[in-house]
């Protein structure tokens, strides 16, 4: 454990250490030798690892007494939308899980895992093998994380459901249907997999987000009947399921709170309906998942909410990495602070931090273990937890301090989470902006700047040229954004020639760069399956700048009247996350 402390801290420990029992972590160090203290195979990490914090910020006397405030904590990571982690990459990723505390980790596989007897699940995505599984389970039970699986027994199956192997049990294109035989042999096939590869006793079995439950081929067959009703006899079903298989399952608790409408769920004093209480199975535990508030009266009552069911109820908060090139930890530390003081005050058990991947994998897990500081902080300082300390571990875990963390959250321009400004910044269009008039172009140039300002201090950093990269180019396009049409409105020609002939071409060389190191990073970590898209992305973004030069050039040279693109209006009510949706709808 030393030598894994040491690799991933950078930092060789280097004096006589002495173990000892303890319920909880202990350190004390009298500037000669050091005791540890600890129960579990994650507290010594997490020992070892607070001790190797504390040496290296050259404290010569210390103790440190902690006890976990969750019984179980760690992280969920999204393994289904783009990038599946390869199994020796997640291995590393353990021992990182392990040295910050961490009792826990979720893969989150919809349909990336074999299946006997459905071939077409997981085609052509990276699904991982029953040996790949088993071999990360084994790793994982070593080090003392426990590995729970998190599949999806309704809803989120597009991406196998679009090759018709499942046209006789779905729903929808997204959704599996309920009431039908077929879905139940299929779901029994993904629980008796799942179970061959892990030793947890605990599932997840998703079921959250089935959008047109009840009003696709459901319709059809058995005529018009409450979502809700339809919910709690697949639930029913697939509980038989788990039990028969030893499990003791978990869903996303989504579908109670909202029956009727989906975005009830996002109303701070929405109630869930008391039918819908009652009428839930009692044998599975409801987790509410939220990534989205950033005040303690919204968790508050939405935990008083979940705790009227008489099932255990868990929390999942969210790492931002599904927002970019880059982590939202500003975001995640607002949002995150308030939720795990509320789960606190609940006396919640379980907290999950989800680290998803809408947009395709573009944060690497690998770059966000600052963002998941504050749920190892929180578990094991309660809520004492002070954001200094949430900074000290992440420091020390990404080698770098508080500056450069928070100079690398300024992608996202101090915007929500999901709102997608940074992202929207390095894909926009030169000529069209479908960022719109909803984000302040010369606030993020001078942002861009400081944040470059800030990286080059750490030019030794292992991602330092990835980073200064990102920052360069989201930098120029802002200005781009800002500029390209005011001066082609004032007739500017010389600004103009020198974008197309100047800024144009460097701004194709960093986008080329870029696409080496986040290629180089990809296949680090990753399967292959899932980088196509970036291929199309980045090879669809040169082509409109090269488009964007040849087209300038030609308007300077007097051969076109007007740039058609630049004669539209761009609109005051044009939003950013409209931006995200129309892009990844046309790019892949």
């Amino acid at each position: 454990m030393k030598a894994k402390i040491a690799k991933i801290t950078n930092f060789d420990i280097n004096c006589d250490i002495t173990e000892k029992t303890y319920d909880g972590v202990y350190v004390t160090y009298d500037g000669k030798a050091a005791v540890i203290g600890y129960t579990t195979k994650v507290q010594k990490m997490r020992a070892m690892f607070l001790l190797s914090m504390k040496l290296k910020a050259c404290e010569t006397a210390f103790e440190i007494c902690e006890k976990p405030v969750f019984d179980t904590c760690g992280p969920m990571i999204d393994m289904s939308r783009g990038g599946v982690m390869k199994a020796e990459a997640v291995k590393d990723y353990i021992d990182r899980v392990a040295a910050l505390g961490l009792n826990m980790l979720m893969l989150y596989t919809e349909d990336v895992y074999e299946i006997d007897g459905y071939p077409m699940f997981g085609y052509l995505r990276g699904r991982y093998t029953c040996e790949e599984l088993k071999s990360i389970d084994d790793y994982a039970f070593d080090m003392g994380v426990e590995i729970i699986p998190c599949i999806q027994t309704l809803g989120h199956l597009a991406n196998y459901i679009k090759w018709g192997e499942a046209s006789a049990f779905a729903e929808n294109s997204s959704v599996l249907l309920p009431d039908e035989e077929k879905t139940y042999h299929f779901i029994e096939a993904e629980i008796k997999a799942v179970r061959s590869c892990f030793r947890s006793n605990r599932i997840h079995l998703g079921m959250d987000e089935a959008i047109g439950l009840g009003l696709g081929k459901h319709l059809k067959i058995h005529g018009i009947q409450k979502p809700l009703d339809i919910f709690n006899r697949h639930l029913a079903r697939v509980l038989s399921i788990t039990q028969k298989y030893g499990y003791e399952p978990m869903i996303w608790g989504d579908m109670y709170f909202a029956p009727e409408n989906p975005d009830d769920y996002y109303e701070t004093d929405a109630v869930i309906p008391d039918y819908a209480i009652e009428s839930a199975p009692k044998n599975v535990e409801m987790v509410f998942w939220d990534y989205y508030h950033d005040f303690y009266e919204y968790y508050d009552k939405k935990l008083v909410q979940f705790k009227r069911f008489p099932n255990t109820a868990s929390f999942a908060g969210g790492v931002w990495t599904w927002d970019g090139f880059a982590p939202n930890f500003e975001y995640t530390l607002k949002t995150m602070d308030p939720a795990l003081k509320a789960s606190i005050d609940h006396g919640i058990s379980t907290v999950i931090a989800t680290m998803w991947s809408n947009g395709g994998c573009e944060t690497d897990y690998f770059k966000a273990f600052d963002g998941l500081a504050v749920f190892s902080e929180f578990c094991y300082k309660g809520k004492g937890c002070t954001h200094d300390d949430i900074y000290a571990a992440a420091e020390h875990i990404i080698g770098a301090d508080r500056t450069f963390i928070d100079a690398v959250s300024t992608f996202h321009i101090g915007c929500p989470g999901a709102d997608s400004v940074g992202r929207g910044m390095f894909y926009c269009d030169p000529l069209i902006n479908l960022l719109g008039n909803g984000v302040d172009f010369e606030k993020a140039v001078t942002v861009y700047e400081n944040a470059l300002n800030t990286i080059q201090k750490y030019s030794s950093h292992e991602y330092y040229t990835y980073y200064s990269l990102l920052f360069e180019i989201t930098k120029l396009k802002a200005d781009m954004l800002l500029n390209l049409q005011k001066e082609y409105k004032a007739d500017n020609k010389l600004y103009m020639s020198h974008l197309a002939n100047n800024t144009i071409p460097a701004l194709q060389d960093m986008y080329k760069e870029f696409y080496k190191l986040f290629c180089a990073n990809w296949h680090k970590h990753y399967k292959p399956f899932g980088f196509e898209m970036y291929a199309m992305r980045f090879g669809g973004i040169d082509l409109r700048l090269q488009y964007a030069s040849e087209k300038i050039k030609s308007y300077c040279r007097g051969e076109s009247d007007c740039i058609e693109e630049l004669e539209e209006t761009i609109l005051h009510n044009a939003k950013p996350w409209k931006f995200a949706s129309n892009f990844m709808n046309t790019c892949v």
